[in-house]
Parts: structure tokens; C-alpha cells; sequence
């Protein structure tokens, strides 16, 4: 297997992992796990928020891969088409069987405003992160022309600036006004992780360090959000004015979470030994479903209904919390990724007819 299929694989590998974590911050908040930060927490508590440090990486992760390779990549409309219907049968055909299975009885709070998501899910908002990845996959040929007309000073000042303004800002001065401040769910912050994985891959040569270095930095940046928002909060105890910033540290566009996301990225592309290729079918068979999993546990009607399939919070307090939260995300993958497979035969099959 030559370097390049090799690099690709462990990608996937990464984009696997990357969405079983995004399953386990929703396994935690959705799930009734993850209580506010506090000082004195129990066990189950204080792990909680440290495997949430860990996961945040996540979503960065997927914007690093996908700047990694679009970097170097030509807009297809195709794509974004298929993208888009993607995201349209997942919001349509759920919402459907809810509307059977319910009997029309669907409990809509504030009427026409709870259906329009779901009718229109990419401009309603239903999946936050797939709006910005499709606004992102518009932009990016733009963005390319930018990179490749910039020298590496230019690009590396433009991350730099970029982090500064979109990150470290709102990280180290969370109390004043920022320019613009979504917890990393804009279309800014992916433009700034798009730069990051552009630069990453233009001038690999600039990141010289044993790539187990980079997972104990990921390590280390990870528990340094949990100890940083302890930390204040234990000045609050003392100061009372600083406990509102407890969880300053852990939005996706935070310093610390951007600079672990960028440490487990790197690690990632230095993982180049060869794979057998029954696995290398496996992982690249998962990772094509990884999209569709997201959009089948995220989907508005069931994103706080299968941690009460899976009785999440009756595992809350109790020694099996870990094993029930990794068998949990085990199985909402593993049947995401068959669900999707199943879409993508029938639309490959509806394609070949047309």
C-alpha cells in the first residue's frame, strides 16, 4: 500500500473516532450526564467533564480533514448536491416516520416554527453543523486562491491572526464584546481550522515533533481545560466574581480545544504503517457512513429520545457509567453506519435508473 492510500486510511481512521466522539458529547449532554461545573462534583461528575474535554476536539477534527484535502481539491456541484439531498432525506424521511408512528401527533411547542427545520433543514438550521459545512464547501475554491497566492510568512500570519481574533480573544477575554462569537459553530472559526489544515499540509516540514509528542500534547491541552475551569472556579469561591467563566475554556473555537484539535490532527497524519486490507476495508466502509450518523442521532425528533432508549441517566451514579456510555456509542454508530449504507445503496440504485 503506497503512502498516500496509507495517510488516507488513517484519516478515516481519525474521522471514525472523531464521530464516536461527537456521539459521546451528546451521549453526556443529551443524556442528562453532564451537569453544570462545580467545584466539589462527585466522581461520575468530574469524569464527565473531563472525557467532554477530551471530545470537544471532535468537530474541529472534521474541519481539519476536510481542509486537509480540499486544500488541494477542485469544486464539484455534484458534491454539494448529493450533500445537500443527503441531509433532505434524513430530515424528511425521519420526520415522516415520526408523523406515522405518532399518528400525526407530533408535539410542535411553537407550531409552523418547530416543522420549518425539518422541512428545510440545511437553510432551517436543523443541523448546525452540516449549514456551515455546506457554506464552507461554497467558499473554499475562494479560499484556495487566497493560499496559493500567499507565500508562507503570508499563510502562517494569516492563521495567526485568525486564531488570535476567533480564538484567543474570546479565550483570554471572555468578558469583553468579541467580534463575533458562536463557540466555534460559524462559518469564521471553519475558515480559520480550513487555513490551519491548509498550512498543516503545504509545510508538513514546520511540525518537527515525535507524533507521540503530539498525543501527549493533545492529552495535556485536554486536561488543561478541566484543571483551567476548576481553577476559576476555586477563585471564585474565594473572589465571587469568576465563576461564569468556568466553561469559557471548552467551546469548540477555545484556545486550549484548538490547540489539542490541531495536536491529535497531526498525530493522525503521522500514522503511516501499513494496514491489512481487510481493515483498511472496514475503516474506509465506517467512515464513509460517519455523515450519516451524525445526521440520524442529531436529527431534531431523536436527539434527546435515544438516551432514554438507551436509559442513559439510569446509569448516571452507578460503576457501570463507562461501560453503558461505550457500549451505547458503539451502537448508535454501528447502526448509523448500516442505516446509511442502506441510503446509499438506494440511491445509487435510483441513479443507475435515472
Amino acid at each position: 500500500m503506497n503512502n498516500e492510500k496509507t495517510r488516507q486510511v488513517n484519516m478515516e481512521v481519525l474521522r471514525i473516532a472523531a464521530m464516536m466522539m461527537i456521539i459521546m458529547l451528546h451521549y453526556l449532554d443529551k443524556g442528562g450526564i453532564l451537569k453544570d461545573i462545580a467545584l466539589k462534583m462527585g466522581f461520575v461528575g468530574n469524569l464527565a467533564w473531563i472525557i467532554e474535554a477530551f471530545c470537544m476536539a471532535s468537530v474541529n477534527i472534521y474541519v481539519l480533514i476536510s481542509g486537509y484535502f480540499l486544500s488541494e481539491s477542485e469544486f464539484k456541484v455534484r458534491k454539494v448536491v448529493m450533500l445537500w439531498i443527503q441531509i433532505l432525506l434524513y430530515s424528511w424521511i425521519i420526520t415522516a416516520v415520526f408523523a406515522i408512528v405518532c399518528k400525526g401527533s407530533i408535539n410542535f411547542e411553537n407550531g409552523i416554527y418547530d416543522l420549518i427545520p425539518l422541512i428545510f433543514p440545511v437553510t432551517g438550521g436543523h443541523y448546525w453543523f452540516a449549514t456551515i459545512y455546506i457554506l464552507l464547501y461554497l467558499v473554499f475554491p475562494f479560499l484556495n486562491k487566497g493560499i496559493k497566492a500567499m507565500d508562507k510568512k503570508q499563510h502562517r500570519n494569516a492563521v495567526l491572526v485568525s486564531v488570535a481574533v476567533f480564538s484567543i480573544w474570546n479565550t483570554l477575554l471572555p468578558f469583553s464584546q468579541p467580534l463575533t462569537d458562536r463557540e466555534g459553530m460559524d462559518i469564521c472559526w471553519f475558515v480559520c481550522l480550513y487555513l490551519t489544515a491548509a498550512y498543516i499540509r503545504k509545510y508538513r516540514e514546520d511540525f518537527k515533533l515525535n507524533k507521540w509528542i503530539y498525543l501527549l500534547l493533545y492529552a495535556g491541552f485536554s486536561i488543561a481545560v478541566f484543571l483551567l475551569g476548576k481553577g476559576l472556579l476555586f477563585a471564585d469561591s474565594l473572589t465571587g466574581k469568576l465563576g461564569g467563566y468556568a466553561e469559557n475554556f471548552y467551546p469548540y473555537n477555545s484556545l486550549f480545544i484548538y490547540l489539542s484539535s490541531v495536536c491529535l490532527f497531526l498525530f493522525a497524519t503521522d500514522c503511516k504503517k501499513d494496514a491489512p486490507k481487510w481493515l483498511s476495508k472496514i475503516i474506509l466502509f465506517a467512515s464513509q457512513g460517519t455523515f450519516g450518523v451524525y445526521l440520524l442521532h442529531e436529527h431534531r425528533l431523536l436527539r434527546y429520545l435515544w438516551p432514554k432508549w438507551f436509559k442513559v441517566s439510569d446509569f448516571a451514579d452507578t460503576p457501570l457509567f463507562v461501560i453503558h456510555m461505550l457500549g451505547t456509542i458503539l451502537a448508535v454508530f454501528i447502526v448509523g453506519i448500516l442505516i446509511d449504507f442502506i441510503r446509499r445503496s438506494i440511491t445509487r440504485l435510483a441513479v443507475k435508473k435515472a
